[in-house]
């Protein structure tokens, strides 16, 4: 269970890696922004195209509208209220201070909002020295496959967790069964012997007077052991689950963020159950001619 770790980290590490790119790049935002707020004055399209045609059945020029009064304040303040609402506060300060987005036919706004989006994602995203593709191409069947790479970080996303679970909780379960029998064999090389297994071997000799530190001596190496035990497997998972739950906080899967929360959960679950097992091997040691107290 324990040699999936390398591969599974470094999954991981890539959809961390790409996830964070993708969402943190100031060019990648921004065009991000550029794509929500046309999608907002879209949606209502027609009513903004209304009030506009409105304004110049007057006979006023595009430049005209800046005077803000009449019908301009209703189609002005509209906009930018429907946009307030409906972006987040970085969003809306990208764009809040280009007036010729509040100044011309709402159709015209929209062209250009995408085709700014366009040209910002022609710029390759780079993070800590790595230039992250905008397509992922795929062979299947001599048949070559191109996804953006958003998309595929995000089924990739997807596809992680339930390996990430069925890692974890064979992992569980792996060792449920190790603490099991190490609680019932003296000698430890005849359990499974590998670098987690960290148990106190020796024995512990008959106190001839009262000492707090040599009466609590079974205690003590128990909970070294453990922490021992428990510090080696976080040499194992944590950077898996750290990168993997890292990834769910920067991108909605598929615009859900319930299903972030949900997979971040049972994943730190199944986590911690893994380094809480340990602590089922007790006060366990095993025999030996060294005295531990």
């Amino acid at each position: 269970m324990l040699f999936w770790a390398a591969p599974i980290t470094l999954a991981a590490f890539a959809v961390f890696i790409f996830t964070v790119g993708y969402n943190t790049y100031s060019d990648r935002v921004k065009a991000n922004c550029y794509d929500a707020a046309a999608k907002i004055v879209n949606d209502d399209i027609e009513e903004f195209s209304k009030v506009w045609a409105e304004i110049k059945s007057s006979g006023r020029t595009d430049k005209e509208v800046a005077i803000k009064s009449g019908d301009e304040v209703i189609y002005w303040s509209r906009l930018r209220t429907e946009l307030i609402i409906g972006l987040n506060f970085r969003c809306w300060q990208a764009i809040s201070d280009e007036d010729r987005f509040f100044e011309r036919d709402p159709n015209i706004t929209v062209r250009e909002l995408k085709r700014l989006a366009d040209e910002l994602r022609k710029q390759p995203v780079k993070m800590y020295g790595i230039e992250m593709p905008d397509v992922a191409s795929i062979g299947l069947g001599g048949t070559k496959i191109q996804i953006a790479m958003s998309n595929f970080v995000q089924a990739l996303q997807v596809a992680l967790a339930p390996v990430m679970l069925l890692w974890l909780g064979s992992l569980y379960h792996t060792r449920y069964r190790e603490i099991l029998a190490f609680r019932t064999h003296a000698d430890i090389l005849s359990v499974h012997p590998h670098v987690i297994n960290v148990f106190p071997v020796g024995y512990y000799p008959t106190l001839k007077k009262r000492n707090w530190l040599k009466s609590h001596a079974p205690v003590l190496w128990a909970v070294w052991s453990f922490l021992v035990r428990v510090s080696l497997l976080l040499c194992f998972i944590a950077p898996a689950v750290a990168f993997y739950i890292g990834s769910l906080f920067f991108q909605p899967v598929f615009g859900y963020w319930l299903l972030n929360l949900f997979a971040g959960f049972l994943v730190g679950i199944y986590a911690f159950g893994v380094l809480l097992i340990e602590a089922g091997a007790g006060l366990k040691h095993f025999e030996g001619e060294v005295a531990l107290r």
